[in-house]
């Protein structure tokens, strides 16, 4: 991937810095910028008017990366060695990371989400905090259907 990095300021200069040329080359650096735990949980969208709009799985990861969109905003312009994005905008939605996934050839699929979140709904009634309820509920629905995907195989 560094030899790719290397390549893009040329790529870039000989495209002119057409607009699809840049965001193509935005969404090449982002996985290996942000690292391959944030690239599992957020896919960048579109780059409109140098503003990189980034999808992220939950709210969770959205606060998060925000709070961390300087460091990543500045590493991922040096990666390009071009000032591409001056702006990170995180939005939540869960389908267009499932999208991404399966076009990367990455097959997580949780097939019964929905019935094990239900459940799970009693006992999770008793968190108080309605953002941290939804965030067990994610989290334990998928690995009830992640144990039960490895059970099948």
């Amino acid at each position: 991937m560094n030899d790719v990095f290397k390549l893009l300021p040329e790529i870039l200069r000989l495209s002119g810095n057409q607009e699809d040329v840049c965001e193509k080359a935005v969404f090449a650096a982002w996985g290996p910028t942000v690292g391959e735990l944030v690239a599992a949980n957020s896919a960048p969208a579109r780059l409109y008017r140098k503003t990189l709009i980034v999808a992220t799985i939950d709210q969770t990861w959205k606060r998060q990366l925000e709070r961390m969109s300087g460091q990543i905003l500045f590493k991922l312009n040096s990666n390009l060695c071009v000032p591409l994005v001056t702006a990170l905008e995180f939005r939540v939605d869960q389908k267009f990371i499932a999208r991404m996934r399966s076009k990367s050839g990455e097959t997580v699929e949780f097939k019964n989400l929905a019935a094990s979140a239900a459940q799970l709904r009693p006992q999770a009634q008793k968190i108080s905090d309605e953002n941290l309820r939804e965030s067990f509920l994610r989290a334990a629905s998928k690995s009830l259907c992640r144990m039960e995907q490895k059970q099948c195989r």
